[in-house]
């Protein structure tokens, strides 16, 4: 996983810049918008990564843009059924997407791609990335990383793992982790996160990779254990948990991360994208909300639209790349 900010090429735009960002956008003639509701498309089952983010942040933003920000659930396809929806949006800001980076993912593990993220969407703000963890049953054989490759090896094609679907960061990290280990796990897809941490609890499959944030409240119960990060440095929220690279030699360069990232149709015009992203950090500011962030592993960047642009062409060559390279298909 990126380190915090990396992911930028230049400075992040600060939230405290966002009146300014605001002022700019009215400036340039938006015809009062947004004059409707904003409609948040999340395309995963409630309790993923990008719903939190969308349930955070869309009440303050309503009150910023004087419009109810209203968040729909649109699940399948491990995010395609979703972001296809604001692909094929009337481009006026009106429909928006708060994604995870399975919406630049899913589509690379299809031949051909039902579309191109990067081409179609225009970011509004990358606002955070999000860190998974190797997670087991509380009462699963390994207790440590070290019994988790060895139970793997010794059990080939018999250990399921659950993910949010197909193409999404949860399948690729098994699926990598099958390839750098030379190990065989079985891949279940679900509609979403929670579903796959349901059938984890309820013994149908035996290890998820889950993101901080939904799987928080499974560690706090004790329900499940935490065995490694999958991003290269330890969390400080985790600090005794050693990471998947730390583990075994072949993992080294194991970093698997999510993102909580707003876009919009790429021919939405510069007032209504600066409009949503003023209203966005002004959402992200507030202090109240600091702690949740916290609490859901949230590494906040709050980046420019711009910004958010180059990260999500660079991030969809860089996995288009090792998607290829690892033979990864949907299983749709």
């Amino acid at each position: 996983m990126p380190t915090r900010r990396s992911l930028l090429a230049a400075p992040t735009f600060l939230a405290a810049s966002a009146a300014q960002a605001q002022g700019q956008a009215q400036g340039q003639g938006q015809g009062g918008f947004p004059d409707r509701p904003v409609t948040m498309v999340v395309p995963f089952a409630p309790g993923a990564t990008p719903d939190l983010a969308a349930r955070l942040v869309s009440p303050r933003m309503a009150q910023a843009l004087g419009q109810p920000v209203v968040v729909e659930n649109r699940a399948g396809g491990g995010s395609i059924v979703g972001t296809r929806s604001v692909l094929q949006a009337r481009p006026d800001g009106l429909t928006t997407l708060m994604g995870s980076i399975s919406f630049m993912m899913a589509p690379l593990t299809i031949d051909p791609p039902p579309f191109d993220a990067a081409a179609g969407l225009r970011v509004v703000s990358l606002m955070a990335t999000v860190p998974y963890l190797l997670l087991v049953r509380a009462d699963a054989p390994p207790k440590t990383v070290a019994e988790f490759h060895a139970w793997v090896r010794e059990n080939p094609g018999k250990l399921n793992y659950g993910s949010a679907g197909s193409g999404t960061p949860l399948h690729l990290a098994g699926a990598i982790y099958d390839l750098l280990m030379g190990t065989r796990m079985t891949h279940v897809a679900y509609r979403g996160a929670a579903l796959a941490m349901a059938d984890l609890l309820a013994g149908q499959v035996q290890v998820v990779f889950g993101d901080v944030g939904s799987s928080a409240a499974h560690i706090r119960a004790g329900t499940v254990r935490v065995l490694a990060v999958c991003v290269p440095q330890r969390l400080p929220a985790y600090p005794e948990i050693p990471s998947m690279a730390e583990s075994d030699p072949r993992l080294r360069e194991f970093d698997i991360y999510t993102w909580a990232m707003l876009s919009v149709p790429k021919a939405t015009p510069d007032g209504p994208v600066q409009r949503l992203h003023a209203a966005l950090m002004e959402a992200a500011k507030q202090p109240e909300l600091q702690p949740r962030f916290a609490e859901v592993g949230f590494d906040m960047i709050n980046g420019s639209p711009a910004e958010g642009d180059a990260v999500l062409a660079r991030e969809q060559a860089k996995w288009a790349r090792l998607i290829k390279a690892a033979g990864i298909k949907a299983d749709l």
